[in-house]
């Protein structure tokens, strides 16, 4: 049964273990797997529920990848917050999160919102399908000097998703490699025909997101 009020998530998801096992099930109905590789992990006995993998020697926890990453706040007040949200007739203000929750400043209300409702979002868009394009870019001022890792020092990178003759999608990236692109694949593009430029990352990232080499244009700007 689905919770139908805050009684119910109160008493059903009223701890952290409790949250992170409904995250689990919702996340790999079949079993955990690696967010990286896709192959089979270990769970590293921790109170947090870590998980290793080792093919590409990589740890993460369920929240990986989640509005709830890297965040302070208890996972039991981040579920009562998307309840309120998505069951308020109108629109819920940061402070009335920040009283009802009780959990401090109007800060940390106004960021549970941003994230909650971004989150939304981000499920009611449909996939892109068709002929696709992805490309990197550095984004900030001239860095002087030799060597291409000074060049792009303090600079951010934006990974740019294009339907062709549809919408674009950017997406601020930490990083270039295989495993960082290969995430963006699957979450946002119907597989079908996926062009980028001969950066060594994309084929291995390709590989990674499950998508075939005959599926994988690749243009030479080199």
């Amino acid at each position: 049964m689905n919770p139908r009020n805050l009684t119910d998530v109160i008493s059903r998801f009223g701890t952290d273990e409790q949250c992170r096992e409904l995250l689990g099930r919702l996340r790999w109905p079949e079993g955990p797997r690696c967010l990286r590789c896709n192959a089979d992990v270990v769970e590293l006995e921790t109170d947090k529920q870590l998980f290793y993998c080792k093919d590409c020697d990589y740890q993460f926890t369920v929240t990986a990848g989640t509005i709830f990453n890297d965040s302070h706040l208890p996972l039991e007040k981040w579920f009562l917050a998307t309840m309120l949200l998505c069951e308020a007739k109108k629109r819920m203000s940061a402070c009335q999160i920040q009283r009802t929750l009780g959990i401090g400043s109007y800060r940390t209300g106004w960021y549970l919102c941003h994230r909650i409702r971004a989150a939304m979002a981000e499920a009611d868009k449909p996939m892109l399908d068709g002929t696709v394009e992805i490309d990197e870019t550095y984004i900030g001022g001239i860095n002087r000097g030799r060597g291409r890792h000074r060049r792009l020092e303090n600079k951010e990178i934006v990974v740019g998703i294009w339907q062709r003759n549809g919408e674009l999608r950017l997406f601020h990236s930490k990083d270039v490699k295989a495993g960082t692109l290969a995430k963006y694949i699957p979450e946002n593009i119907s597989e079908d025909v996926i062009v980028t430029n001969d950066y060594r990352s994309y084929p291995f990232a390709m590989q990674r997101a499950g998508v075939s080499r005959e599926k994988h244009k690749t243009i030479n700007h080199s």
